[in-house]
């Protein structure tokens, strides 16, 4: 596994772990969209979503993409799962 994939999957991980400490105090929806679009990708191209995880990191992403509705983003649990199946046994 190359340097940059285990890169990617850790920062995944911290803001994934993030999200779901926000969960209960009622997250930014815009904060699960773009993770949802990160995990997308990140079996076939983790420079993609590692650019995802760029744009989760700035501040304005919920002016950026008022196209996504509250209904189409996943549950925080979803992506977790979705998390643990692409990772695999990739981090320990």
């Amino acid at each position: 596994m190359s340097d940059a994939l285990v890169k990617v999957l850790r920062r995944f991980e911290e803001r994934l772990a993030g999200l779901e400490s926000e969960a209960a105090a009622g997250v930014t929806h815009w904060k699960a969209v773009h993770l949802h679009k990160a995990l997308s990708v990140l079996p076939d191209d983790h420079a993609a979503a590692d650019l995802h995880l760029d744009e989760l990191d700035r501040a304005e992403l919920a002016r950026e993409y008022p196209e996504m509705e509250e209904g189409q983003a996943p549950t925080v649990e979803e992506i977790r799962t979705r998390f643990v199946m692409v990772a695999g046994g990739m981090l320990l």
